[in-house]
């Protein structure tokens, strides 16, 4: 039997030690989920904390809220802010502590990382420039920093978020193989 094995393996161009069972598989399909579960919410709290950024400024200068509820949208800016500060945190000690993160992924959502946390700490500085009513100067100040940190943010998570997609592919067709 381990002859033939050897063959079968010989003749897929497969070494012993490249075959992977198929419960070794799902347990390593499972751990890349869960990298890109967490660099998704990278990307997702990216765009959430820019869309409250940009549509504050001008829903502020249209007499109008972001939000349906009367609250103003100085404080929709302070606390999704706030919310996406923990969730990016928690996202990125997960990426961190990935057994199957290359270094170009660990990279790219460092960048997001970063980058996003330069959008968080941007939010209450627009806040009050909002609560000010400097529409202007708010929406100068997105532009010198928050456009270029909103970019950086995506571009890192995104381009991690395609490399683990791709291999995540791979091993699950590793898997309905190996069954």
């Amino acid at each position: 039997m381990a002859v033939l094995t050897g063959l079968c393996l010989a003749l897929s161009g497969l070494s012993a030690n490249a075959q992977e069972t198929a419960k070794e598989l799902a347990a390593k399909a499972s751990d890349e989920l869960r990298l890109l579960t967490s660099l998704q919410v990278l990307e997702r709290m990216t765009s959430q904390v820019n869309h409250f950024l940009v549509y504050s400024i001008e829903a502020e200068r249209g007499g109008w809220r972001v939000m349906e509820k009367e609250i103003g949208n100085d404080y929709a800016i302070r606390s999704n802010a706030d919310r996406a500060a923990a969730e990016v945190a928690t996202a990125y000690n997960s990426v961190k502590k990935s057994k199957f993160a290359t270094d170009d992924e660990l990279k790219g959502a460092e960048a997001a990382f970063e980058n996003v946390n330069v959008l968080i700490a941007l939010a209450p500085q627009i806040a009050d420039l909002i609560l000010a009513k400097d529409f202007d100067a708010a929406a100068a100040l997105y532009r010198e920093t928050g456009q270029s940190a909103y970019d950086g943010a995506n571009r890192g998570a995104q381009s991690a978020t395609t490399t683990v997609q791709k291999r995540l592919g791979k091993t699950l067709l590793s898997i309905r193989v190996a069954k």
